[in-house]
């Protein structure tokens, strides 16, 4: 099947490349186009239609609640799934209203955003499948939308080794140690991006905290500690 054209729509840099990474990992989605602005993402929305968006909400030119009325105004065809710190019920429930595929509160874990991205590629699958429909292929639609919750152990998780699991918490051992994706991956040998998942379910696991630290030319990143 060909991959999910995807927009990204977020200006914080590091979080941007992270989803990059995240969509790398797969064949069934392709990022066409990444957007900082909401009117820059007004344009690419037009010029691409993709089929999936990832929105922030704060952005410097405008909200993307506001993004999200427009593609209704535009009869947009594609699906947005919101990722934004904005945890305001208002928010949330105008989101829904407007059809958001789902909605992802900052800081977002990795596991959480692949179930998505998974339950999005079941969903796209299925609506691709025939024509017409029957009751039950109806049912299955709306239960993937109403997104069975991620509440899984550690163990069996897709792409988390317990064993680097347990190697990662040991380089935590002390309080004072920090670490990036970039530096933990150079201990584990590992790419960047595999460590950044580890990084992630520990966060997730409740284990580590991460924080953005902005450094000395301001290029934010994403550092992690033990809690």
């Amino acid at each position: 099947m060909d991959s999910i054209s995807t927009l990204i729509i977020e200006d914080e840099p590091m979080l941007a490349e992270i989803l990059v990474d995240t969509f790398k990992q797969t064949h069934q989605f392709h990022v066409i186009g990444i957007a900082d602005k909401v009117e820059s993402a007004k344009k690419q929305i037009r010029l691409y239609q993709p089929e999936l968006i990832l929105l922030d909400n704060f952005l410097p030119d405008g909200k993307g609640i506001d993004l999200i009325r427009h593609t209704v105004n535009m009869q947009y065809n594609g699906r947005i799934i919101f990722i934004t710190a904005d945890n305001h019920m208002d928010t949330i429930s105008e989101a829904l209203r407007m059809g958001v595929f789902d909605y992802l509160i900052k800081p977002v874990h990795y596991q959480r955003l692949q179930h998505t991205l998974d339950r999005f590629a079941r969903y796209r699958s299925s609506l691709r499948s025939s024509e017409q429909a029957n009751q039950t292929h109806v049912d299955a639609l709306f239960n993937i939308q109403a997104k069975e919750h991620l509440n899984e152990p550690t163990h069996g998780l897709r792409g988390i080794d317990e064993n680097t699991l347990s190697r990662v918490l040991q380089i935590f051992a002390d309080v004072q140690i920090i670490h990036t994706a970039d530096s933990l991956a150079r201990i584990l040998g590992s790419s960047k991006t595999t460590a950044r998942r580890y990084l992630e379910q520990c966060v997730k696991n409740d284990q580590l905290e991460a924080e953005i630290s902005y450094g000395k030319v301001g290029r934010p990143e994403r550092i992690y500690r033990r809690k």
